[in-house]
């Protein structure tokens, strides 16, 4: 039986406005987003502007939370109509990566003009769920302690995870790859332009 990929997903695209387009450009992304926001299992967009001396560079970041609902709105006649606005206005096609899994939590990959996006080294990763881990589990423990010390151990653990995995993956994690960019990222990343 083939198994269906139920893990969050990001697709990252970098797309270059053409010299002249780019508020037009913006504009019509803007729209783009509005439309993917009405999808199920939209967790968001993040557009980064990126520092380049040759041509405008955006990345868009788009989260879905599973690779069905992404493909949904891939497929979709409004995305279709959207994009092909987009395309009009670039100076080349767009490069699209996607992940799954852990990756998506590292949300603020760099791009320049000669490389593709790259994710910080395993053992940066490493360090930054430990510190979720830990900041989330530990107090959570405490405060729920009174009301399961009277449950089966796999239960008061199964409420335990419950509450912290949803806590890791929507804003330990998120907030701590973004204030620990620098670190994650050694070079410089552009502040977000739009945050959906």
């Amino acid at each position: 039986m083939e198994s269906i990929n139920t893990e969050p997903v990001t697709m990252l695209v970098t797309a270059h406005p053409a010299p002249g387009n780019e508020e037009e450009w913006k504009q019509t992304l803007t729209s783009t987003i509005q439309a993917s926001l009405k999808f199920p299992g939209h967790m968001g967009t993040t557009v980064l502007k990126q520092k380049s001396n040759s041509k405008p560079t955006y990345q868009i970041i788009l989260r879905f939370d599973k690779q069905e609902n992404l493909d949904n709105w891939k497929s979709s006649p409004e995305r279709e109509h959207w994009i092909s606005r987009l395309h009009a206005l670039e100076h080349c096609p767009p490069a699209i990566t996607h992940n799954t899994g852990l990756e998506t939590w590292f949300e603020f990959s760099h791009h320049d003009d000669q490389h593709s996006a790259v994710h910080p080294p395993k053992y940066k990763i490493a360090i930054i769920v430990w510190i979720a881990v830990y900041v989330s589990i530990i107090p959570i423990i405490n405060v729920i302690r009174p009301f399961t010390n009277e449950l089966h151990f796999l239960i008061g653990s199964a409420i335990t995870t419950t509450i912290t995995v949803p806590l890791m993956t929507w804003v330990m994690i998120p907030a701590l790859s973004w204030l620990l960019q620098n670190w994650l990222y050694p070079t410089t990343v552009s502040k977000p332009e739009d945050n959906s």
